[in-house]
């Protein structure tokens, strides 16, 4: 009996070293999910600069810098895609509508670092409701009619 007793001890400890272990791994992945989150914005771009790791977008009126990385691995650059194709920052041209998908940067909150940007394919057809909608002006579609 008392050989029992040792056995079932010593497969014991482990089983609850086990679950105490897969309790300790949710309690701390839904903080880790959190911080990894990211943000999405939407705009026109204004400016590129190579030197500097940064383009500038305008949302809703204002400029927003956002930091970005060219160059690196998969997990710490930043992609750029246009059209749904992998695309190089050099190809950026002011006036683009991009979507940012951001984090504060790790280094610095205020600061916002770009892990994706998207340029989408816009049909001429709404093309020039888009250049309207900046200028302030009404789209000439015929949506209305």
């Amino acid at each position: 009996m008392l050989q029992q007793h040792r056995s079932w001890r010593r497969l014991a400890a482990p089983v609850v070293a086990a679950v105490a272990a897969g309790w300790l791994a949710l309690a701390v992945a839904p903080a880790h999910a959190e911080e990894a989150k990211s943000e999405r914005a939407a705009g026109k771009l204004v400016s590129y600069d190579a030197s500097a790791q940064t383009v500038v977008v305008k949302e809703k009126g204002k400029d927003q810098a956002y930091q970005v990385k060219a160059e690196g691995t998969v997990l710490t650059r930043t992609t750029l895609t246009m059209n749904g194709k992998v695309a190089k920052f050099d190809e950026l041209k002011p006036g683009m509508i991009v979507i940012v998908y951001w984090k504060p940067d790790a280094s610095d909150a205020s600061k916002r670092y770009a892990r994706k940007i998207d340029v989408p394919k816009i049909p001429k057809e709404f093309q020039e409701d888009v250049d309207n909608a900046d200028a302030g002006q009404p789209g000439s579609s015929d949506a209305g009619q």
